[in-house]
């Protein structure tokens, strides 16, 4: 296995219950990429917002087995903070016409129903991140909340990322089904559900839990080892070289699972790729970010779980307290407020000293807020994380594709991940293409499709009985 994040690790466990030696490189000092747990002394954070919720029951059962007796349910709330106003997300008719006022409220209606009548007469599928918006939101919402944040995160105009983005983060939702749900509110989005698992330790514990099944199994996960060569000949992977406190080795590679960025792998092949695969490959870029966590000596400082900042006078774009998932990750009376700020792997922001950081963040949060002073800040710490978003350039799926097809070549190769297939999947998403790639080894057959996780357009539509569904293995030991 070539990382040690949910989708690598996901595999390694199914393959050493399933008997089959396993070796995993991780270049962390600890597995879970990017949903990780961080412990400071007696603080628990996370890395990021992860909360479990999916729509598929055999990876929710997975789940609930492997961390029997952990999990807890979480109420999720979750504001948007746009001109000093909070508003519920997902929108909520009442919160916005609070917020926005009746007039704002129906020209956004009008808007939307205008951008609607105008699909039906001149069909067309968005192209762009912002024509994606204004299509399932219409002008006046686009340009309040989805525009502002979004070029806050990825760090250039909405007009150069692809709108595939929207239907990998609010599939089925727009104003129509908000006003549906208000009124009828029988069905879920799974992006915006109002309850989710989490375990009570951290979303880490996923991680692990699984780290440690795989140990007791007889399968080695080795830390802080980078790949930095994948050898091959006549379309199979032979070896792989990793390197570990300035040594290089090699092991022998029967099958090969890579969730590292789909892009590394390429530049690690031996012999190297064409260039036409190496130009597409250059093209696959990634959204950074440096995570600021404040160890707060009061508790319950905001109701949310999360809250989206959208004001570009804040250096972050969310912010989350911890003890809003869970009373165990903080001392009694203390809780951890977490801060995301996006940018590039050493640009400007990623190279400031980390005490620039953190008094940056704690100055904003106290001058706008109000609701913590300097004195009751404990600690601090910082994370910064590579590769947290793979950026969807306009013409990412046809590189995407044509680098894919490439690699399918290599028989005993499959790729898996967030990053590993450049794919915006959740935690089920990643731990699901990883189950996929061992029952594929498991059964000596490439039955399970990997690339067919995550794909749906559609998450508001009832459970439909499927004439071609999978038939997961169900043995005593793939279950």
């Amino acid at each position: 296995m070539l990382g040690g994040g949910l989708a690598g690790l996901a595999a390694a466990y199914e393959l050493t219950k399933a008997g089959h030696k396993v070796t995993v490189l991780e270049k962390e000092n600890t597995v879970g990429g990017l949903a990780r747990t961080i412990k400071v002394g007696e603080f628990r954070f996370d890395t990021g917002p992860h909360r479990w919720y999916t729509k598929n029951d055999m990876v929710n059962q997975w789940m609930l087995k492997l961390l029997k007796g952990e999990i807890i349910q979480v109420p999720r709330l979750t504001r948007i903070y746009f001109d000093n106003k909070f508003f519920h997300y997902p929108i909520q008719i009442k919160s916005t016409l609070t917020g926005m006022g009746i007039l704002k409220t129906v020209q956004a209606v009008v808007d939307y129903l205008y951008e609607s009548l105008k699909r039906r007469l001149q069909p067309r599928n968005p192209v762009t991140l912002e024509e994606g918006y204004i299509t399932k939101f219409g002008r006046t919402l686009y340009r309040m909340f989805f525009k502002r944040y979004s070029e806050k995160l990825w760090g250039v105009s909405c007009t150069q990322i692809s709108a595939d983005w929207i239907g990998q983060r609010t599939r089925g939702f727009n104003i129509a089904t908000i006003i549906k749900n208000t009124l009828f509110p029988v069905k879920k989005v799974v992006s915006f559900v109002d309850e989710f698992s989490y375990p009570k330790l951290g979303i880490g514990r996923i991680a692990g839990k699984m780290a440690e099944e795989i140990g007791k199994q007889g399968g080695r996960i080795i830390l802080e080892s980078e790949v930095v060569q994948v050898k091959h000949a006549k379309n199979y992977i032979r070896s792989v070289v990793y390197q570990k406190a300035g040594r290089q080795i090699e092991i022998k590679a029967d099958e090969t699972v890579s969730t590292i960025a789909i892009s590394d792998l390429v530049n690690c092949l031996s012999p190297q790729p064409t260039m036409p695969v190496l130009e597409l490959n250059k093209k696959l870029k990634y959204r950074d970010e440096i995570q600021v966590a404040l160890f707060v000596k009061k508790t319950n400082i905001t109701p949310d779980t999360w809250i989206y900042i959208h004001s570009l006078d804040l250096p972050y774009i969310r912010l989350m307290e911890m003890d809003n998932w869970s009373r165990s990750l903080s001392p009694a009376g203390t809780t951890t407020l977490v801060f995301e700020i996006t940018c590039n792997e050493n640009d400007h922001i990623w190279s400031h000293p980390d005490k620039k950081i953190v008094n940056e963040v704690i100055k904003s949060y106290v001058k706008e807020f109000g609701s913590i002073t300097k004195k009751d800040i404990l600690g601090s710490y910082i994370h910064r994380v590579t590769k947290e978003y793979p950026v969807y350039h306009l013409s990412y799926k046809a590189d995407t594709q044509k680098i894919k097809a490439y690699l399918q070549k290599f028989t005993n190769l499959q790729i898996a991940g967030r990053n590993g297939t450049f794919r915006y999947n959740n935690m089920d998403h990643s731990i699901e293409m990883g189950l996929y790639a061992a029952w594929n080894i498991i059964e000596n057959e490439r039955k399970f499709d990997i690339e067919s996780i995550n794909i749906e357009r559609e998450y508001l539509e009832e459970k439909k009985p499927d004439e071609d569904e999978i038939n997961y293995p169900d043995d005593e030991k793939v279950e």
